[in-house]
């Protein structure tokens, strides 16, 4: 049973259609349909419920995400038992990022780490929250960096909140040559209706706060562009390719030609960085030495751009 599958069905579970679940996995909606109904043959069973709205799994459709849940926890705890019995094999810290704070993360901690353990392995993955929590239920993940994971058996440590801002290209109706911020007016976003936007795939739970807040002021906006990371479509925004959001200090740390920026309500979006550490964990004494290091280095080593 492959991942997809459970990923659309988790998701299809808070949906109100197929359609809308469609829009959250940047899917299309009869690709999800044909998905469904091809194991609807296969088990000869309806999983999901298209007549009522918002649509429902069935009890069958519940029984078979917990099977695949089940299925992959299984499949990796296999996975990390067996390294045990691995010849001349050290320990793996396993530890997620989010995507911007790639190199000065391995930069700031790695050193410390290894000095401290010099037989330790790590592996560090960029992760989307989303995918985060999967690796977390999966026991693929020791600890994270990113937004904030609600899980019950992870445990969550607050490190730095983070102002995120519109950034506008050069053909945005609200863009001025002569000025680099636009302050923000309560009216002023009315002006983008329709304007082209790039979008940033990875990180769906960061794109739906900010769909949702545009949503709630009355504007309406269509992806044109689609890209996995937020560096990339701080860029084509530079180059005139559409709108985007972003983090305060992409700005900071950019020369910002080409592009205007509003600072949106710090009480409506604010993202938050977050430690996240999963207490089903094995490395107690590396995992605590890494995190202390975190805690202690990040706003001015770690998130410093």
């Amino acid at each position: 049973m492959n991942r997809q599958l459970l990923i659309i069905l988790e998701t299809l579970e808070n949906s109100d259609s197929i359609s809308a679940a469609a829009q959250k996995l940047y899917l299309s909606q009869p690709y999800i349909s044909r998905l469904i109904k091809k194991y609807e043959n296969k088990y000869n069973v309806i999983l999901v419920k298209r007549s009522t709205r918002p649509i429902e799994l069935t009890p069958a459709g519940h029984l078979l995400i917990n099977y695949l849940r089940k299925d992959f926890q299984l499949q990796n705890q296999l996975e990390s038992e067996m390294e045990e019995y691995e010849q001349n094999t050290f320990p793996t810290l396993r530890m997620g990022i989010t995507p911007p704070l790639g190199e000065n993360f391995n930069l700031t901690v790695l050193p410390q780490l290894f000095n401290k353990f010099p037989n330790l392995r790590t592996n560090t993955v960029e992760f989307s929250t989303t995918n985060a929590e999967k690796a977390f239920k999966d026991g693929q993940l020791d600890l994270f960096v990113g937004n904030t994971v609600q899980l019950p058996h992870v445990e969550n440590y607050p490190l730095h909140s983070d102002q995120q801002i519109l950034v506008l290209d050069k053909n945005s109706h609200l863009y001025r040559a002569d000025r680099t911020e636009i302050l923000f007016k309560p009216t002023i976003f009315q002006k983008l209706n329709h304007e082209k936007f790039i979008v940033v795939d990875s990180e769906i739970r960061y794109q739906n706060i900010i769909n949702n807040y545009f949503n709630d002021i009355g504007i309406q906006f269509y992806p044109s562009i689609h890209v996995r990371d937020s560096t990339t479509a701080f860029k084509l925004a530079a180059l005139g390719l559409g709108n985007m959001t972003t983090s305060i200090k992409a700005i900071r740390s950019s020369n910002c030609k080409n592009i205007n920026y509003i600072k949106l309500p710090i009480d409506k979006v604010c993202i938050n960085f977050s430690l996240s550490i999963s207490r089903n964990r094995k490395l107690g004494k590396e995992i605590t030495y890494a995190s202390n290091i975190i805690k202690k280095d990040f706003t001015n080593k770690i998130l410093s751009l």
